[in-house]
């Protein structure tokens, strides 16, 4: 990767805007202070929200880097009430739109990771606000 391409994969965040009541989740992608992409309301991004609360908890809690926002699959298929299938298939489209979005140099950064029966939210930085406020960042603000 080129340091040009590198230092935009870096500055990639992803804003989740989430209505009060949790049932509405838009995601916006910010490429750069003035380059914005609207990612638009699907059902899939409540599974990354819930994915980057997990990953945010664990960085408040402290914990390294490495071991953060790790949940199993069937854990987490509880959590949001779908069976493992259609986790999986919610995961595939996100993945999918977001390597539609963004662009070539940009896409570096996984949005989901996966081992052997987890998942976590990747690397990329974020905002969650909810009903207007911040509810957290990541990472956390120095």
């Amino acid at each position: 990767m080129t340091p040009c391409a590198a230092s935009r994969a870096d500055a990639t965040r992803l804003h989740f805007h989430v209505s009060l009541n949790e049932e509405h989740v838009f995601l916006d992608i910010a490429l750069a202070p003035d380059a914005q992409i609207g990612l638009g309301e699907r059902v899939h991004h409540y599974s990354l929200l819930t994915l980057a609360r997990l990953r945010l908890a664990d960085a408040q809690r402290g914990l390294d880097a490495s071991s953060q926002g790790w949940v199993d699959v069937g854990c987490l298929s509880q959590m949001l009430g779908l069976d493992a299938s259609h986790l999986n298939i919610q995961i595939h489209r996100a993945r999918h739109q977001f390597a539609q979005a963004m662009p070539p140099q940009a896409q570096a950064a996984a949005i989901v990771e996966r081992r052997r029966g987890e998942i976590r939210f990747g690397t990329l930085a974020f905002r969650i606000t909810r009903g207007g406020n911040v509810e957290g960042e990541f990472p956390l603000p120095a």
